[in-house]
């Protein structure tokens, strides 16, 4: 079964909606926990204490479902064209490692409280095809290490994700029974790129290819 992920705007911005690099989720990969409530008067410790919570539980959703997840084929789509691929993450750290910092609204009309959550993340990924079957087949993952860039807007009473950047600084392949760091260019897609997604890689992740 084939899940479409979709991609937050400033993800598509950057990378022309394919989810490298990007964090992204559909809603099987979203934690059934309901938002936290907020019980008693609004404020900045309280609206931590939520974004917390939120947090703490969808990292702990997902490393808790990595192995059914590390099976499940998604898709991605491209201008005309639809990427098929697997991943799963796991947060070395531990479920409880996201650094939070919230900042009230600065006008009337802004969401009372802005926040950046950051911590670590590993995604393994298998590389883009446009075939559904070779994706399915495709147990070849690689390896990104880097800092989960999140950002939320307290509207309505809850948290929202506004935005969210993967930014990768250490890949690897495992070759020889072993990880192993690559140098230079990798490659990410089986059938051959075209070039505007060549450039937006190099740009967003320096030589990763």
């Amino acid at each position: 079964m084939v899940h479409k992920i979709m991609v937050p705007t400033i993800c598509m911005i950057l990378i022309l909606g394919l989810t490298v690099g990007c964090s992204s989720a559909n809603k099987s990969r979203l934690s059934e926990n309901p938002d936290p409530v907020i019980k008693g008067e609004l404020n900045e410790n309280s609206a931590h204490d939520a974004l917390e919570t939120k947090v703490t539980n969808q990292m702990s959703f997902l490393e808790q479902n990595k192995e059914s997840f590390r099976k499940q084929v998604v898709s991605a789509p491209s201008s005309d064209v639809t990427y098929y691929y697997k991943y799963y993450d796991e947060f070395p750290e531990g479920t409880k490692s996201a650094d939070i910092s919230i900042q009230p609204g600065d006008t009337v009309l802004s969401p009372a409280y802005a926040a950046t959550v950051k911590y670590r993340k590993v995604r393994y990924q298998t590389r883009y095809t446009k075939s559904e079957a070779k994706a399915e087949n495709d147990n070849d993952f690689i390896r990104d290490e880097g800092i989960e860039n999140d950002d939320y807007e307290f509207i309505d009473g809850k948290w929202r994700l506004k935005s969210a950047v993967f930014e990768v600084t250490k890949t690897s392949v495992y070759r020889d029974d072993r990880w192993t760091a690559t140098q230079g260019r990798i490659k990410r897609t089986e059938e051959e790129k075209p070039e505007y997604f060549v450039d937006k890689l190099r740009t967003l992740f320096g030589l990763l290819d």
